[in-house]
């Protein structure tokens, strides 16, 4: 998957005294996290959640489910392994990165990408682990999405509201955010910590920075379809665009306005 040679010798291997204050401190962050998200998500500038939301969120969590760990482990990753860095580039992930666009670009409200990818998350463990729910590794189902979801709050509803360049973006930043940092944390602290694997630091810088390109790639190829495809299907959610255009358009002040105060002093 990785040359040797990228990888190199230095493995990321702290004392378990060190992992353990470095996983509780991570763990400190994404409970502060999803706090702020929640606390945020009850602001004027979003909408509240409605049944419909709840139910988007579990159908896509659900395909989410049936392309990651059926659809794709069995047919498309074998395909994609063949292909030099393919798996490296998390090729494997477009049509992933595709429904998790789409599952935003309906909902557009803070912790909708938490929601789906975390539930996600908790059935891949059900239905795909020998050992059923693992609670000390929610943290990297939990960080897939936590970004995302505070990204959504930076931008204050305007995400995804054109299926335009902006949502290009949207979908470059929103996939990045994805991969990273989450595979980092996980490739540095959980599996070391947790299941004795121990990286290098070449194999966690690259594996990081092929994956961070990977999902924004196919986030931001994505963005501007999920956005037509979710106005399309649920009216709400070109309304709640609609209402996001306004607001941008409230806040910009007229240039003879300015003027006219100018003079007038």
């Amino acid at each position: 998957m990785m040359p040797s040679s990228w990888q190199g010798t230095t493995t990321v291997s702290l004392p378990p005294q060190v992992n353990l204050i470095i996983y509780i401190i991570v763990w400190a962050i994404v409970i502060a996290g999803l706090f702020f998200i929640f606390q945020r998500s009850r602001s004027a500038k979003f909408a509240r959640w409605t049944t419909q939301d709840i139910l988007i969120i579990a159908i896509m969590a659900v395909l989410l489910e049936v392309y990651d760990n059926l659809i794709g482990d069995q047919f498309i990753t074998p395909i994609i392994q063949l292909i030099p860095f393919g798996h490296l580039l998390a090729l494997n992930d477009l049509p992933y990165m595709f429904l998790l666009m789409v599952g935003v670009a309906l909902v557009r409200k803070p912790g909708c990408a938490t929601a789906m990818v975390f539930l996600n998350y908790i059935l891949m463990q059900l239905f795909y682990s020998g050992s059923g729910i693992n609670v000390l590794m929610w943290q990297y189902g939990l960080l897939q999405g936590l970004f995302i979801d505070l990204y959504l709050v930076a931008r204050g509803g305007r995400v995804f509201a054109r299926a335009d360049w902006t949502a290009v973006v949207d979908g470059l930043i929103m996939g990045a955010l994805r991969a990273v940092p989450a595979v980092t944390i996980q490739s540095s602290i959980l599996s070391p910590f947790l299941q004795g694997e121990a990286k290098t630091l070449g194999y966690i810088f690259f594996y990081s920075l092929f994956n961070l390109i990977g999902n924004g790639v196919e986030a931001a190829i994505s963005g501007p379809l999920a956005v037509r495809i979710a106005q399309s299907v649920n009216p709400a959610a070109a309304r709640t665009a609609e209402q996001a255009e306004a607001e941008e358009e409230e806040t910009v002040v007229p240039a003879d306005t300015t003027l006219g105060e100018g003079s007038a002093s």
